[in-house]
């Protein structure tokens, strides 16, 4: 399943829109440089499964969070950590 798919699942979206895909689409990515900005590169983790997770809730939390408050959230931070001492980092 693409991690767009995961990702409308888990929001709660099940719908095809392509204005909604292309919004979703734009947090995956803004996800994948958040996570790469703090030294986890989900692209290449071998634990693809953690990196989709910490993606879907990435996307979960930023439709409520305030993005100041997102970069330093307790859980996003553990992700980090955790995929970053996976992947040896």
């Amino acid at each position: 399943m693409a991690l767009l798919d995961k990702v409308k699942r888990r929001l709660g979206i099940s719908y095809s829109d392509p204005e909604k895909n292309k919004e979703i689409n734009d947090m995956i990515d803004e996800a994948r440089q958040f996570f790469k900005g703090a030294g986890w590169d989900i692209e290449t983790t071998p634990n693809q499964s953690a990196a989709a997770g910490a993606v879907i809730l990435y996307c979960k939390m930023a439709q409520s969070t305030d993005p100041a408050q997102l970069i330093h959230h307790p859980v996003m931070v553990a992700f980090i950590v955790q995929g970053r001492a996976a992947d040896g980092a």
